[in-house]
């Protein structure tokens, strides 16, 4: 025997309302807010970027002292002498390990979680844990250094640093050394990107618990999935509202009056990348001394990054800014409408890698007059 189910009759205005309810509860579910850009209650929430990375704003404008950006001939501008004495003075009479930048070792006991926290960073990430953030550094900066002063009105500053699967405590120094060695009315922001991570627990709630009570100007960016560092970076300009963009790798440290001479050649002409000297801080016992006093950027047959020593003519200037060919790539200044007028980064540019060159062949060929001189302000990667 069959059993035959009678189903109902829908009417043709019943099936269309059903579809349209359908349609209507699908379109609630797409749009219910997300964490992101634009959220105006939490600055350190933001929402994933709907548009392109890589498309250009249509028009991003320089704002100097000057209308067409260039200090004219025989203009005196006014100078500032921008150092932190008193900063200075309580940094010299830091004592502790790894304080004045002097080498530390981890307390005995911890070899096994030592090792493992090495292969995670690349580096000695337990060490790092056990250093104060906000830890001293010699001053090794020429000695003339001390005394120069830079102009009065100097442009805002957006530090952009981007990070993937990166150690706490080293993020954190980054941010704290660039917060307590920057002048405020100049640090309009620290823009953090997360490129992705999510193997490190602490870089969740964490990280974001501490930059809403130890940094105040910090914004956090989180990418969807990880994209590599120059979509990262390119995230970050993108929300970068500072007339200024300085670029910083994730494990690093500023010294003392380190923005000032990256920031006065752009008053100067704002056509300019500005590169720092790149000093070292060793890998296992955090140990900081200078790389060199000073190299032009390079690159052999096989695409290759190389130092080349300066001119004898060259290194008799120093302190003063050099010329140079190619930028490290990792830690510059730029003109925010600059960095636009030159297009950002290429789209095709993957993880890192020739992205210093990508930037470095714009500002010298591209028809705009661009050049990249290197200052003599020190940071510690």
């Amino acid at each position: 025997m069959r059993i035959r189910w009678k189903l109902p009759r829908i009417r043709p205005v019943s099936l269309i309302l059903i579809l349209v309810g359908a349609t209507v509860l699908w379109f609630l579910v797409l749009s219910r807010p997300r964490r992101g850009l634009g959220d105006q209650l939490d600055p350190l929430k933001y929402e994933h970027l709907k548009r392109d990375y890589f498309d250009v704003p249509d028009s991003v404008e320089y704002v100097g002292p000057f209308p067409d950006s260039k200090v004219p001939e025989g203009v005196q501008l006014e100078l500032v002498d921008y150092h932190d004495y008193e900063q200075v003075k309580r940094d010299k009479a830091r004592v502790g390990l790894g304080e004045q930048g002097r080498p530390a070792k981890v307390p005995p006991g911890n070899k096994a979680l030592e090792d493992k926290l090495y292969l995670d960073n690349g580096f000695n990430g337990l060490l790092s844990d056990y250093i104060a953030l906000d830890r001293s550094l010699p001053d090794i900066r020429h000695p003339a250094c001390a005394s120069y002063k830079y102009y009065k009105n100097l442009p805002t500053t957006s530090v952009v640093i981007p990070f993937f699967e990166e150690s706490l405590s080293a993020l954190q120094r980054t941010i704290v050394s660039v917060v307590n060695r920057t002048p405020a009315h100049l640090l309009k922001e620290i823009i953090l990107v997360d490129d992705g991570s999510f193997k490190n627990p602490d870089l969740k709630a964490p990280l974001e618990a501490w930059l809403r009570a130890s940094a105040p100007k910090a914004r956090l960016l989180r990418l969807p999935e990880r994209e590599g560092l120059i979509t990262a970076r390119m995230a970050g300009a993108k929300a970068a509202i500072g007339d200024v963009i300085v670029v910083l790798d994730s494990h690093c440290e500023v010294l003392v009056n380190w923005l000032p001479p990256l920031l006065h050649p752009i008053v100067e002409d704002h056509r300019v990348a500005v590169c720092p000297l790149i000093d070292v801080i060793a890998w296992d016992t955090f140990a900081y001394h200078a790389q060199d006093d000073g190299a032009r950027g390079a690159f052999d047959w096989n695409f290759f990054y190389k130092r080349i020593p300066l001119a004898a003519d060259v290194a008799a200037t120093l302190p003063r800014p050099f010329q140079n060919p190619v930028m490290n790539g990792g830690l510059f200044a730029i003109s925010r409408a600059f960095f636009w007028e030159l297009g950002g980064y290429d789209p095709e540019l993957a993880i890192w890698g020739g992205e210093q060159y990508n930037l470095s062949f714009k500002v010298a060929i591209w028809p705009c007059g661009g050049q990249f001189p290197s200052s003599f302000y020190r940071s510690t990667p």
